[in-house]
């Protein structure tokens, strides 16, 4: 009877492959595409005056599902304060955090490179060529659409 479930079990593992294989493709373009902006957050890229346009609405998509820039806050009315007073500084981050902030940028790297080689094994080994491009284009146009509608 062992032996009748284990042919059970292996029967069932290209199957579970192939389905692995096609989830994987279709998520693929929106793992990178967080693995990215993510790694971009860490340093607050996106939030720097200089940042283009599209690397903020990129990282807004991130934070706020939204393709849009930041509105931008309402001036404070000068009050007590005088025009020459400078907002206080931010406090520098500690060692620690630093080095947590790097730590997850390499691992955001790591993740984009894993992915796009998860992408060219699946283009490379597998007979479906056209079902793993038309899952990698459904993955990367769902959200796009989406966010359109």
């Amino acid at each position: 009877m062992a032996k009748s479930n284990s042919r059970k079990a292996s029967s069932a593992w290209p199957l579970i492959r192939t389905l692995h294989i096609y989830a994987s493709v279709f998520v693929a373009p929106s793992l990178f595409f967080f693995a990215m902006t993510g790694a971009l957050q860490t340093f607050r890229i996106p939030d720097r005056p200089d940042a283009s346009v599209l690397l903020q609405k990129l990282a807004r998509v991130h934070r706020d599902d939204v393709f849009a820039v930041k509105p931008a806050r309402p001036k404070k009315a000068q009050g007590a304060r005088s025009a020459q007073a400078r907002p206080p500084e931010k406090p520098r981050a500690s060692p620690s955090t630093e080095r947590l902030k790097w730590f997850f940028a390499i691992t955001s790297i790591l993740i984009m490179i894993t992915t796009l080689l998860g992408v060219w094994m699946a283009l490379a080994y597998s007979k479906r060529k056209l079902v793993i491009w038309l899952l990698l284009i459904a993955g990367a146009a769902a959200p796009v659409l989406i966010l359109a509608l």
